[in-house]
């Protein structure tokens, strides 16, 4: 006879999925919440109503409407809920603060934004085609994110931004576990704004590096991140083009959080240009998701940007297996995979270059 399920024994099953589904309300009320800059004004001011909020702080809401909201956010943490009315800041709406060195402020911003939430609606047209939907449902020509945020280079500064918030514990990952003491040069393939190659020029006084990306976002990173390290930019050089037709000349090449973005066949592609610029049988150095093998349940979140990558762009995240495929048709073997303590599940992929099959 099977045991009665019993309340300490945790909520039942429809408690359980209802909780799952309102999960995307709570994303926008959180998203929202953090762009009026809430979580910044208690962490400085400490607690205050919602109409103090709105009358001292200027924060652009009906109070009766942010008091409803700051409420549904108090109860799974964001704040601390007073009965005398007032909010107060958390550990957890410290991280959506701009100062915080763990802020995940632009990414709750962009999880939230109007277009990307309309892109998500071609979710179901995503399952039945196995083809990108963003281009279907924000109406542009080409189907790709990439296709979208070229279109529309405000979004694609604040994308920059909430990229750059993404991958700073990946971006540290790196300078902790990876050795670059014996290397010459550096190519951070679509490095956005060069946070990576530039810290890492910093750490590695003889390392020079090049940052890769399309020619219009290597203009807006070297307005968005202007290194006013003299030693630094003596040894950083920028190369705006398309990374499926070449890559500069290196002994290692870096991908944080590219890999993903593409299928197979391109993904061979460009490991196959590291392959054939590289110089002295040297390394590569690719930061992405590794999803759990089938039958293991854990990895949710690099489970859900896999779908994400369903949904945006053609490509996916990749089991060990599927990593190595790659790595062997490029000329690559895997030598080391860390795991890394981030949002997303993401491991440091590192491979020594063979010949190619």
């Amino acid at each position: 006879m099977q045991p009665t399920t019993t309340a300490e024994e945790g909520p039942p099953p429809q408690a359980v999925v209802m909780q799952i589904l309102l999960g995307a309300w709570a994303s926008k009320v959180v998203s929202d919440v953090a762009r009026l800059n809430i979580p910044d004004v208690l962490k400085q001011q400490g607690p205050l109503s919602a109409a103090e909020l709105v009358s001292r702080h200027g924060i652009g809401a009906r109070p009766d409407s942010l008091e409803r909201a700051l409420r549904a956010c108090a109860s799974f943490g964001i704040f601390v809920e007073h009965a005398d009315g007032s909010f107060a800041p958390t550990e957890f709406s410290d991280v959506l603060t701009s100062d915080s060195p763990v802020s995940v402020k632009k990414l709750a911003d962009l999880c939230g934004s109007n277009w990307y939430w309309k892109a998500w609606s071609g979710f179901s047209d995503a399952l039945a085609t196995g083809e990108p939907q963003i281009g279907n449902q924000l109406g542009i020509r080409e189907g790709t994110i990439f296709d979208f945020l070229n279109a529309n280079p405000v979004i694609m500064a604040d994308f920059g931004e909430a990229m750059k918030s993404n991958s700073l514990n990946s971006m540290r990952g790196v300078l902790k576990h990876c050795d670059f003491t014996a290397s010459k040069k550096v190519v951070d393939v679509g490095g956005g704004f060069g946070h990576l190659v530039v810290a890492l020029l910093g750490k590695y006084p003889s390392l020079r590096g090049v940052l890769v990306d399309l020619p219009n976002l290597i203009l807006i990173a070297q307005q968005s991140l202007p290194v006013t390290d003299r030693q630094v930019a003596s040894r950083l050089e920028y190369f705006g083009g398309n990374m499926f037709e070449a890559v500069p000349a290196a002994d290692v090449y870096v991908m944080k959080h590219i890999l993903h973005d593409w299928d197979d066949e391109r993904c061979v592609r460009l490991l196959r240009n590291c392959h054939q610029s590289m110089e002295g049988g040297g390394r590569l150095i690719c930061v992405d998701s590794v999803l759990p093998p089938m039958g293991d349940t854990t990895g949710t979140a690099a489970k859900l940007l896999d779908l994400n990558m369903m949904v945006m762009l053609p490509g996916k995240e990749r089991t060990r297996v599927q990593w190595e495929e790659l790595y062997q048709k490029a000329g690559f073997t895997i030598t080391n995979i860390t795991p890394l303590a981030d949002n997303f599940g993401t491991s440091i992929v590192e491979g020594a270059q063979t010949r190619l099959p």
